[in-house]
C-alpha cells in the first residue's frame, strides 16, 4: 500500500504530466500556426490572383500577402490544435493500456 507521501508525489507528477501535454498542444500549435501563415504568405506572393479570387478581395483592402498570411496563421492554429490533441489523446490512451498490462502483471505475481 502506498504511503502518503507517495500518494502525493503521484498526484503531483499527474499534475506535471498534465501542465507538459498543455505545454506541448500550446507549442504544436503556434509553431502551426506559423508554418500556416508562412505557407499563405508564400502562396500570395507566389500567386496574388489566386488568393484574389479565393477570397474575393479588392485593392482597396491592404496587402494581400498580409491576409493571406493572417488566414493562414488561423487555418495553421485549427490544425495544429486538432493533431496536438490527437497525439495527447493517443499518449493517454498508450498510458491507459500500459498500466493496465502492469495491473495485471501484478496481481498474477
Amino acid at each position: 500500500m502506498p504511503t502518503d507521501s507517495e500518494q502525493q508525489h503521484g498526484q503531483g507528477g499527474t499534475a506535471r504530466a498534465a501542465a507538459g501535454y498543455f505545454t506541448l498542444v500550446l507549442l504544436g500549435s503556434l509553431l502551426s500556426s506559423l508554418l500556416g501563415g508562412g505557407f499563405g504568405a508564400l502562396v500570395a506572393t507566389i500567386s496574388p490572383e489566386f488568393v484574389k479570387s479565393l477570397f474575393s478581395l479588392k485593392p482597396e483592402d491592404g496587402s494581400i500577402v498580409r491576409y493571406a498570411f493572417t488566414v493562414g496563421m488561423i487555418w495553421g492554429l485549427f490544425i495544429g490544435v486538432g493533431v496536438s490533441c490527437f497525439a495527447c489523446l493517443l499518449t493517454a490512451i498508450v498510458r491507459i493500456i500500459r498500466l493496465r498490462i502492469e495491473h495485471r502483471q501484478n496481481e498474477k505475481a
